[in-house]
């Protein structure tokens, strides 16, 4: 009987992340028109839509970046993970449970602190050395109407009030964001640890 139930849950989280491979294909798709528009593309369409559609209804957005893939695919492989502990323990443990959880929210979280990061860095190395980059009506000009609110917003705090210019405030910014990187990544591992040790 217990060796029955395990199969089964293992069969469900086999199941569950079968789905999300096909839902990542699907997202990939959605980027190649000929493939997107094709009998391949709405059978995956009608298989994918419905769950990828329940995430479009949340704030999922943060300007141009849109994490509504990141959290529906996270959420599928987090429940994959919870199932086949189940198949193994034969058991629901919570602190599984919460390491689960707090390995998406840090997901989601490093992969939005590390693109502002990269882009941040980014856009000080071609300040640096394109200085066409700093014309009005390029397209760096365009980047910075979107990201310079929040790299000053950022700055601010390290230099004391202080005012500096574009490109130093860019540096202390992606400074900054990579030591909330690590500093964060280490927390998260110990955090996840004690999860595991939770023994409920």
């Amino acid at each position: 009987m217990e060796n029955t139930i395990s199969l089964i849950f293992r069969l469900l989280a086999s199941a569950v992340s079968l789905y999300g491979t096909i839902c990542f294909i699907r997202i990939i798709i959605t980027w190649i028109p000929s493939i997107n528009y094709s009998s391949i593309g709405s059978f995956l369409s009608q298989l994918c839509d419905p769950y990828l559609y329940i995430f479009a209804k949340f704030p999922l957005r943060v300007g141009m970046l849109d994490f509504t893939p990141v959290i529906s695919l996270g959420l599928l492989t987090l429940v994959s993970s919870i199932l086949n502990d189940i198949a193994r323990s034969g058991k629901i443990y919570i602190g599984g449970i919460l390491a689960g959880i707090l390995s998406l929210v840090w997901s989601v979280g490093s992969t939005f602190v590390g693109i502002m990061m990269l882009l941040f860095f980014i856009r000080y190395c071609v300040a640096i050395f394109v200085k066409s980059s700093n014309e009005y009506g390029s397209p760096w000009q365009v980047l910075d109407n979107s990201i310079s609110r929040l790299v000053y917003k950022i700055a601010r705090p390290l230099t004391m009030g202080r005012p500096v210019d574009y490109k130093k405030a860019l540096l202390l910014a992606s400074a900054f964001l990579f030591a909330v990187l690590a500093a964060s990544s280490i927390l998260i591992k110990i955090l996840i640890g004690l999860c595991a040790i939770i023994p409920f």
